[in-house]
């Protein structure tokens, strides 16, 4: 049995949440969740999965809105992982005020990450590549058994993140995408934070900034 990768589209910005899970194990992990979703949480209950952990690619508002409620909806305690330079634009409410709002977050998540940590969803590794550019406390989450990359705004469909933001360097975008994405195999599939999956061949052959 293979990874089950399911998408839900959620926030204003239009997220993808990605809930990843091991049917084999009943275990899964939500990676980003941007907003509530009761889809979500009926689709982990009608298929008898077990909601092990949260994974964040980085702090921005938009990718961890619903963190707190995905919290509080949980029968059992769940922890939120994420980058140890990420923890402060996690407290400071992941930039929402640059957008005209407050929100809070919550408390810091329990478990910090660094470069090459391993993650786990059942049998399923993960490996933490610490990817900063769009944030100084971006990750991606890759499974070489799967050959599947979470990538989070670092790189998308034909695209990059952004790197005009006030916390961005648009150098260490271009380097964390040359020296952790494009060496991945051509058909590791890329798994954005927004828009369409696509594939380290065809960002190669096809993106126009490389």
């Amino acid at each position: 049995m293979t990874l089950q990768i399911d998408t839900f589209v959620l926030g204003p910005i239009e997220n993808n949440t990605y809930l990843i899970s091991d049917k084999s194990t009943n275990q899964a992990v939500l990676l980003d969740p941007a907003a509530p979703s009761k889809k979500i949480i009926d689709f982990l209950s009608h298929n008898n999965l077990f909601l092990k952990e949260i994974w964040i690619t980085h702090a921005h508002f938009d990718h961890i809105g619903g963190v707190p409620w995905f919290m509080k909806q949980n029968k059992e305690t769940i922890k939120t992982a994420i980058h140890e330079n990420a923890i402060d634009l996690w407290k400071s409410g992941g930039s929402a005020r640059d957008f005209g709002y407050e929100f809070d977050p919550g408390p810091a998540p329990e478990i910090i990450l660094r470069e090459n940590n391993i993650l786990s969803v059942g049998r399923y590794e993960f490996i933490v590549l610490h990817t900063p550019g769009h944030t100084p406390g971006h990750v991606v989450f890759y499974c070489p058994e799967e050959s599947a990359a979470f990538c989070g705004d670092l790189i998308f469909y034909h695209g990059i993140g952004r790197a005009d933001l006030a916390i961005s360097n648009a150098n260490d975008l271009m380097n964390s995408i040359y020296k952790k994405i494009l060496p991945l195999p051509n058909n590791t599939r890329l798994y954005p934070g927004h828009g369409q999956y696509t594939s380290v061949g065809e960002e190669k052959i096809n993106n126009p900034y490389f």
